[in-house]
C-alpha cells in the first residue's frame, strides 16, 4: 500500500470534507502549513479505511504536495487539493493537448476526432478528454489505437465523478481500458456522482493539463465552449475544427473560428508547432518532435518558410544582439535552422 506522508494525508483528508464552510477552513489551514492540525480535526479512522479501500481497488492520490503533482494545474485559481487516479501516472509528465466536443457530435466529427487522437498518441503526445459521449470517447479511441509495444496509451481521462462511477454506462469498457493502461483522474472521491456542477468545473484540468485545446465540434452554447474559456483564461491555445455551415455542430467552432478567437486546425501539424516542430529526416520517411523553448519558437515564427537577415531577427524579437547571436547558434547546432550566406537564417 502507498505510504502517504503527513501534507498528503492533510490533503486526503480535506478531500473528505462534505461541508464547504469546514473545506474552506480546512484549505486555509492547508496552505498556511498547519497540517496535523488538519489530521486531528478529521477522522482519522474514515481517512485510514479510504486509503485501504483505494489501495485495493487500484486507486492512488497525487496531491498539491506530491512530486507528481502537474505544475501545470497550479495555473489555476482553484487547483484541485488531490487527484484519485487509476492507471500510470508518469502520462502526467509528458506533453498533452486537449481534445473537446459535442456529445451528439456528427460521423465526420467522430471521425475527424479518431483521427486527431490516433496522430497525436502516435507523437508522443498525450489526448486530455472527459470521457463523455460523442467527440470525447472518438478522441480516447483514437488514441488507443496508436498504442505501441510498451502498451501505454497516450491518454487521459478526467472525470466529472468518482472514479467508481461509470458515466456514461456504456463507457464502462473504455474507462476501464485507461485506467489499465492509460490514467483516469477525478478530484472527486472514488464513489462520489456526478451533479449539474461537477462536468463544468472539471473542464477547467481539461484544459489546465494540457498546452493546446482542440475543438471538434460544438453548438454556440455548451459545455465545450466553458472549456475553451478555461483555456483562454490559462493561456492556452486554442484550435476549432472547421464544419459545413449547415451543420449545429459546427456553429460553435465556425463562429468562433470567424471572430479570430482561435485558430484553424485541418491537420495535427497546425497544433504541433504549439509544442515545438515536426521535423523530417532526410529520406522524408518519418517525423520525431522537437521540444522549443519560449525563445526558440519566437525565432522559427519570425524566420517562417523564407530566408530571414540577422537584423530584422533583432526588430521582430526585441532580443539583444547577444543573446539573438548564441540562440541562434544553439539553434543551429540543433539542426532547427541553417546560417546562409548574407547573415540570412532559414528553417530546416
Amino acid at each position: 500500500m502507498k505510504r502517504y506522508t503527513k501534507e498528503e494525508r492533510a490533503c486526503i483528508a480535506i478531500s473528505r470534507a462534505e461541508d464547504a464552510g469546514i473545506r474552506r477552513r480546512l484549505v486555509e489551514d492547508l496552505y498556511a502549513g498547519r497540517f496535523d492540525k488538519i489530521l486531528e480535526e478529521t477522522d482519522r479512522m474514515g481517512l485510514e479505511n479510504l486509503v485501504k479501500n483505494m489501495h485495493e481497488q487500484g486507486i492512488f492520490v497525487v496531491t498539491i504536495h506530491s512530486p507528481e503533482y502537474p505544475k501545470a494545474l497550479l495555473d489555476l485559481e482553484s487547483a484541485p487539493i488531490a487527484l484519485f487516479c487509476m492507471g500510470n501516472v508518469e502520462l502526467l509528465k509528458k506533453p498533452a493537448v486537449a481534445m473537446v466536443g459535442m456529445r451528439s457530435c456528427t460521423r465526420y466529427g467522430k471521425e475527424v476526432a479518431t483521427r486527431f487522437g490516433r496522430e497525436f498518441a502516435s507523437k508522443g503526445i498525450v489526448v486530455v478528454s472527459g470521457l463523455a459521449e460523442g467527440i470525447d470517447t472518438a478522441s480516447h479511441e483514437g488514441a488507443i489505437s496508436a498504442v505501441g509495444e510498451d502498451r501505454i496509451y497516450n491518454t487521459i481521462a478526467v472525470l466529472g465523478n468518482g472514479l467508481n462511477i461509470y458515466f456514461p454506462a456504456r463507457n464502462r469498457e473504455l474507462q476501464q481500458k485507461i485506467g489499465k493502461h492509460g490514467l483516469v483522474i477525478s478530484e472527486y472521491l472514488p464513489n462520489a456522482p456526478s451533479a449539474k456542477f461537477t462536468f463544468p468545473y472539471r473542464n477547467r484540468i481539461v484544459a489546465a493539463l494540457s498546452k493546446a485545446v482542440v475543438i471538434v465540434e460544438a453548438d454556440l452554447k455548451s459545455g465545450t465552449m466553458i472549456t475553451r474559456e478555461w483555456a483562454l483564461e490559462l493561456g492556452r491555445d486554442v484550435y476549432a475544427v472547421p464544419g459545413p455551415i449547415t451543420s449545429v455542430a459546427s456553429r460553435g467552432t465556425n463562429a468562433i473560428i470567424k471572430d479570430a478567437s482561435c485558430a484553424i486546425i485541418t491537420d495535427v501539424n497546425d497544433v504541433l508547432q504549439s509544442f515545438g516542430v515536426v521535423k523530417e529526416d532526410k529520406m522524408g520517411a518519418e517525423k520525431t518532435f522537437v521540444q522549443l523553448s519560449f525563445d526558440e519558437k519566437v525565432i522559427m515564427d519570425i524566420i517562417g518558410s523564407d530566408e530571414v537577415h540577422f537584423d530584422e531577427i533583432i526588430e521582430k524579437s526585441n532580443m539583444s544582439v547577444k543573446n539573438a547571436t548564441t540562440l541562434l547558434t544553439n539553434m543551429e547546432m540543433s539542426g532547427l535552422i541553417e546560417k546562409l550566406a548574407g547573415n540570412q537564417f532559414v528553417a530546416k
